[in-house]
């Protein structure tokens, strides 16, 4: 049944909600997945997602999951189904800590032994069983799988260690040496090479691990670059003056043009604004009139034509006068009006159409009402 806080009251609108939706039919069934997200700049965690079968893969995209596959589901019970019954949303759980998803899935498992006995007993000892798979949390008691004579070797022959063994290392053991590196020597070199690692395991993609070490040479060399440049920002942001001698403080081979090299920001491009194209037939036949006086030589006579027209043009469109067009079919002459807004394609339409042969002033009549009630045509 769900849950409602001892002692609250719901109010009107909340009381009518709730015996809409609990007057709807149960699922008969449901599924809950349980997704492994390896670590980010967030600590790896496992996402537990309720009634899995109706989430899209889009839906997973803002945990990082849109490409991944679970490594576990069960069936939910019937108490989680009607819990979930009142939900208006996806409903998911996400752990940092095995001991207290397996403390919150013991008590589902119960209920999954009451309605059919031993599912979910077996299940529970498979999620265990993915413990070691998974390291989530902080490991606790857990034995030794890494030599000592790892981590009492140099540099240079743990590299080498890890660039030819790392691939049979387990997800524990590399989050193992990750998390020692990293509160310990913080080796630039080495913790790359284990990000590279762990990544490729995570991610199941072993067999394409080709890294070099002159690639993580590379990328250390790059990591310690932007680590300076953004130290330097900060201290020349606080202290312009000093900001030299005191970066030297840190860095005693530090130049003053190395200074000009870390502070120089590259220009970003300026996004072009997005303006609505021009499709009336005044603004359209203004610019038109304007490009003919720019790129063109024209006439005395012409220049004269051209501007008194543009004069016109600008009076009509300032007042909004209606676009008049007159057509003589037959020797009987009509005028038909637009409004002033109308695009230039309309109007050239119906020219075209005014000009075939054959036509009407009762077809015409016809067409222009169709085009002065619809709002295509502005």
């Amino acid at each position: 049944m769900v849950k409602i806080k001892e002692g609250y009251v719901m109010n009107a609108r909340e009381k009518v909600e709730f015996d809409r939706v609990n007057a709807l039919p149960r699922k008969t069934s449901g599924v809950v997945a349980y997704y492994f997200k390896p670590q980010t700049k967030y600590p790896p965690r496992i996402y537990v997602f309720m009634h899995a079968e109706i989430w899209c893969d889009r839906n997973r995209r803002p945990m990082g999951l849109f490409h991944t596959m679970p490594f576990l589901s069960r069936p939910m019970n019937r108490e989680e189904i009607e819990y979930h019954h009142f939900d208006i949303r996806l409903c998911y759980h996400h752990y940092e800590d095995w001991d207290k998803l397996i403390y919150a899935e013991e008590q589902e498992a119960e209920e999954l032994d009451k309605e059919n006995p031993d599912t979910g007993s077996a299940f529970l000892e498979k999620l265990k069983s993915y413990r070691n798979d998974y390291p989530v949390g902080y490991a606790k008691n857990l034995p030794p799988r890494i030599k000592e004579q790892l981590t009492e070797s140099g540099e240079s022959n743990l590299m080498g260690e890890l660039m030819t063994n790392g691939q049979h290392y387990s997800l524990q053991q590399i989050s193992e040496l990750l998390n020692k590196e990293q509160q310990g020597e913080k080796r630039m070199t080495i913790l790359i090479l284990l990000r590279e690692l762990y990544k490729s395991r995570a991610t199941g993609q072993t067999e394409g691990f080709n890294i070099t070490i002159a690639e993580i040479e590379r990328k250390a060399l790059m990591s310690q670059q932007r680590t300076r440049r953004n130290y330097v920002r900060r201290v020349y942001q606080k202290n312009k003056l000093f900001a030299l001698e005191e970066v030297r403080a840190k860095y005693p081979d530090y130049t003053e043009a190395m200074l000009q090299a870390d502070l120089l920001v590259k220009k970003r491009r300026f996004r072009k604004k997005k303006s609505k194209p021009i499709v009336d037939l005044r603004r359209c036949q203004l610019e038109k009139l304007a490009r003919k006086l720019n790129f063109e030589n024209l006439s005395e006579h012409d220049y004269h034509h051209t501007c008194c027209r543009i004069v016109l043009l600008q009076n009509a469109l300032k007042l909004r006068l209606p676009i008049r067009l007159t057509v003589t079919l037959n020797k009987n002459k009509l005028i038909y009006s637009f409004n002033w807004r109308t695009r230039e394609s309309v109007v050239k339409s119906f020219v075209g159409l005014a000009n075939a042969k054959g036509m009407t002033h009762e077809q015409l009549a016809l067409r222009h009402k169709e085009m002065s009630s619809s709002n295509y045509s502005f």
